[in-house]
């Protein structure tokens, strides 16, 4: 699909209350540094983009991974021809929001702004449209002028969210036009207003969170291009990566919606480090505050992107993972724990250590296979240190070491055990592959402390206190209360390294398919519990017509697939095609839940594609039913993969077969065979075998 029929406006139509992706409309290169928006509220608010708004307040630089996080570092750009505080107006309908580029009329001011972004900075074209001369009007709290120098302007600024660093300052330098007022520079009111003098111009900026003078040299490697070369590079960024998927369909939106979701893949992580001038990675360390050698990486959750985003990234782009995981090791290093949830360092939030996943999954698919003695120690440290900041670690981990699993009293104490026995597991995975089988024997032993809440009169996990005794007030479509963002129906499947284990607990196969029958033919019914509101996921949840599977939220997205592990995958396959052609699209409103740094795009990319990594680190996919006619991969190790799909009619909602390279497969395949294929062959069907 051509880039620029991307509209980066997808799952942007979202309020705190409900959220149809929570996604900003981002314009800049891949895993960027820094991107580029629109932003259309002057108010000081995580949500200030609405694609539906007609006020303009300027091109803003951006670092916010999501609302729920805010903004550790940003400023506004607007060319203004009449000096004004108050927002413009601009028309939405014929504004351009692309991956590389952007382009604005703003319809108060009479200018025509275009707009693109490199990884460390990027370049803005003004014109008046009126033929008055133009003003430069930047905006942030916090911001300082450092200094002039004959066309170059250096600000700092410190707005960050949160950070180990209560100094924590992005420097950013700004090429100005050679006529440009620079000897009597002002911040009022948060704005700094320059004239121009010109009724045309370029501003070219780059940023660092290191020093004025690696601004000024990020600067000067892209001051000599143009708008036009700068923007055509970026387009370029973008293509490379594309050109990885070749979609054949006649279903236009499909194809639409996988190439729009493709792009959301591509953006997080986001870059943490630069280049000095001997082209080696160096990056600002918050802990001690200090600039130090090396790569990082940052505005990643974990919990979120472990389960899609880089499983995504080991199949298409393994080479990139690897980069990802030096990054995150140098997190490590320099905190003493694995990161939890980055931005633009440790943020403590959500449960689990699931960086795991990510370790686990490179390891036993040959990635970064260097970094895995060093990943092995940082996973075991994890496991039984007891952190004195709640941020890093295990929370809750001295009860988990004692009892087996974490009591009611703690937060999130169901999820909180099932994170940490599957944590367990992964680190049983690597230290198999290093062929360290004590330490392996010791975490697998551990990894079935899942059972320890499992609650065999409901088949769901229930909390329970420090006595063993599982909680008197349980309901099992009670939100919170040992859960994290849903009930015990979205949480107690998370056994991801033993479902075997979690069939046989249930009743076997088929008692415990009547459980995921159960699940999803109820009412979308919840109570608030430990809440005490309702919070935008409950009403994401109530607003698909899917019961209790809530693929609204990242605690659900494997629940499609468990069918198909206890021997039924036709319903795998229904409900994997309903929820595809159903609560995803290309717009404003194109997803059913926060769309999260890439999570829930890539689960649309894997499950259109027809298959999905239940559980990363075994190194295998479940099979699903594809949404295309052809698909055709390249993948890194110069092998070209072709998915072919027959019979595919929106009639069609189950799989007659599967035939890997002309051999019939069933349920999963392996990591390692997929990537070593030439084709993937499926024949669809009007009703199941």
């Amino acid at each position: 699909m051509n880039i620029t029929q991307i509209d980066t406006r997808l799952g942007t139509d979202s309020t705190f209350a409900f959220s149809n992706g929570n996604t900003l409309p981002l314009t800049g290169v891949p895993f960027a540094m820094n991107y580029l928006s629109v932003q259309t509220t002057p108010e000081e608010t995580s949500w200030w983009f609405n694609p539906n708004a007609h006020t303009y307040c300027g091109i803003r630089l951006t670092h916010q991974p999501s609302p729920w996080i805010g903004d550790f570092q940003h400023f506004t750009m607007q060319a203004q021809t009449k000096l004004s505080a108050e927002p413009s107006d601009y028309d939405a309908t014929k504004a351009h929001f692309a991956p590389h580029f952007l382009r604005i009329q703003d319809i108060t001011q009479n200018v025509l702004t275009q707009a693109c972004a490199t990884t460390y900075g990027g370049c803005l074209q003004f014109s008046a449209l009126n033929q008055e001369k133009l003003w430069f009007k930047l905006s942030a709290p916090k911001m300082q002028v450092i200094g002039t120098d004959a066309s170059t302007l250096l600000v700092s600024f410190k707005n960050f969210a949160d950070c180990e660093d209560p100094d924590f300052t992005m420097f950013t330098a700004f090429k100005l036009p050679t006529s440009a007022t620079l000897d009597t520079l002002e911040i009022k009111d948060n704005t700094l207003y320059v004239a121009l003098n010109c009724v045309a111009c370029e501003i070219h900026f780059a940023t660092s969170f290191i020093s004025t003078t690696q601004a000024s040299l990020n600067l000067k490697r892209i001051a000599a291009d143009d708008f036009e070369t700068l923007c055509n590079q970026s387009l370029q960024a973008w293509n490379e990566k594309f050109s990885i998927v070749e979609i054949s369909d006649n279903n236009h939106k499909n194809v639409s919606t996988f190439y729009h979701n493709l792009y959301r893949a591509l953006l997080y992580p986001t870059r943490f480090y630069e280049l000095d001038e001997q082209q080696q990675p160096i990056h600002y360390n918050t802990k001690d505050k200090k600039v130090a050698s090396g790569k990082l990486f940052t505005n990643n959750g974990f919990w979120d992107t472990y389960k899609t985003s880089f499983p995504l990234y080991s199949l298409l782009w393994p080479n990139q993972y690897a980069e990802f995981l030096e990054g995150f090791l140098n997190s490590y290093r320099e905190t003493g724990f694995l990161p939890r949830w980055l931005s633009p360092d440790e943020r403590g939030m959500m449960p689990g250590t699931m960086i795991d996943a990510l370790i686990a999954d490179a390891c036993v698919k040959g990635i970064a296979t260097d970094l895995m003695p060093e990943f092995l120690e940082a996973m075991i440290h994890g496991a039984e240190t007891i952190s004195d900041d709640p941020k890093y670690g295990r929370e809750g981990l001295a009860e988990y070491l004692k009892l087996g699993y974490v009591p009611c009293d703690i937060h999130e104490s169901v999820n909180k055990t099932l994170d940490y026995a599957y944590s367990d597991w992964l680190i049983s995975v690597v230290a198999n592959k290093l062929g360290k089988q004590d330490i392996a024997q010791k975490y697998q032993k551990r990894s079935q402390n899942y059972r320890n809440l499992f609650d065999k009169e409901h088949n769901l996990m229930h909390p329970k206190d420090r006595n063993g005794n599982f909680t008197s007030d349980y309901e099992s479509i009670t939100w919170g209360c040992g859960f994290t963002e849903g009930s015990a129906w979205q949480n107690s499947f998370a056994v991801y390294q033993d479902f075997p284990g979690l069939i046989e607990l249930s009743g076997g196969n088929q008692k415990f398919a009547q459980t995921l029958h159960q699940l999803v033919n109820q009412d979308a019914r919840y109570n608030v519990g430990s809440y005490n509101m309702t919070i935008h996921e409950m009403r994401e949840m109530a607003a698909q017509p899917f019961g209790q599977l809530a693929i609204s939220n990242q605690p659900s997205f494997h629940l499609p697939y468990l069918f198909a592990l206890c021997q039924e995958p036709a319903s795998t396959q229904l409900l994997v095609k309903q929820l595809l052609t159903t609560c995803f699209d290309d717009g404003f409103t194109g997803y059913p839940g926060d769309e999260d740094n890439g999570s829930m795009s890539s689960w649309y990319l894997f499950s259109s594609l027809g298959f999905y990594p239940v559980t990363p680190g075994l190194g295998q996919y479940v099979l699903g039913i594809p949404l295309f006619d052809k698909v055709v991969l390249h993948l890194a190790n110069e092998q070209t993969l072709c998915l072919q799909t027959y019979n595919n009619y929106p009639s069609n909602n189950f799989v007659d077969y599967y035939r890997l390279d002309g051999q019939e497969i069933t349920t999963t395949i392996k990591h390692e065979d997929l990537i070593k294929a030439k084709k993937l062959e499926v024949r669809l069907q009007v009703l199941p075998k």
